[in-house]
């Protein structure tokens, strides 16, 4: 499995530490997954993400970029490594030392669907309805990035917390989402409790390096959603339910032979 979604997933939930005799072990505290997008891949050569980003992440629009960043996924052993591939070319995903891609729905299935070590996350947008949610939620991807169209650069509003909230509230599948690197703790706070599992955050220089230092100390200080609000919002989606036929009652037919 890749080893992104392996955090992912372990930190999403919060996992108790074993009972009994069996080895002890600590338990896994939840918080929110950090991503750094590399505008370019050079960036990596000014600047250190390793201790303060769970992941990097590039975007690729060719075979040739794609290539690159597998050089540098192989130089980079402390870190998950992966692609957010915008173009349409061939990928040999059991070949390849990248960790994680996300993809659009218009990326050949071919070749995603025989990989099982690289991590897949479907690229979505906002404005997706809630059945195509749960019909997504039953696609073999491993995590979710909800592509809101620049919002990674707009202040947090009530409808992008609505956004969240709906996706999450839908589907199982982690989500991640775009944020700006100047968000303070109760937005980050309020992003969590709506179900957030991953930030991807953009850096393009030394600058925005100390503006992803802040928000990983902020996340480490947030208090994890309960699991009353994890389990509430699951409640409130609406199921729908095939009608079994009427039973005819015993007293009506008694009096029909009358």
């Amino acid at each position: 499995m890749s080893d992104f979604i392996d955090k992912l997933k372990h930190a999403s939930v919060s996992e108790p530490a074993p009972l009994g005799f069996r080895t002890a072990q600590k338990a896994v505290k939840p918080r929110l997954l950090i991503i750094a997008l590399l505008e370019k891949p050079d960036v990596l050569e000014s600047v250190d993400i390793t201790n303060v980003a769970d992941a990097c992440l590039f975007d690729t629009k060719k075979a040739a970029e794609y290539k690159a960043v597998e050089k540098i996924a192989k130089s980079i052993k402390d870190m998950p490594c992966g692609c957010c591939i915008s173009g349409n070319f061939n990928i040999d995903f059991e070949k390849t030392a990248i960790d994680f891609v996300v993809f659009s729905d218009e990326m050949p299935a071919a070749a995603l669907l025989k990989s099982e070590k690289t991590g897949r996350i479907v690229k979505v947008e906002d404005t997706m309805s809630s059945d195509m949610i749960r019909i997504l939620d039953n696609m073999p991807q491993d995590a979710v990035f909800l592509d809101d169209q620049a919002g990674d650069k707009l202040p947090l509003t009530w409808q992008k917390l609505i956004d969240y909230k709906r996706f999450s509230a839908v589907s199982s599948k982690p989500l991640l989402i775009s944020v700006p690197a100047s968000l303070n703790a109760d937005e980050l706070q309020a992003i969590w409790d709506m179900g957030v599992n991953g930030l991807i955050v953009n850096i393009a220089d030394a600058e925005s390096l100390e503006e992803l230092k802040k928000i990983r100390k902020t996340v480490e200080s947030l208090l994890p959603p309960s699991r009353r609000k994890r389990d509430k919002s699951r409640a409130i989606v609406p199921q729908v339910h095939t009608e079994a036929p009427a039973v005819a009652d015993d007293d009506d037919d008694e009096e029909e032979d009358e």
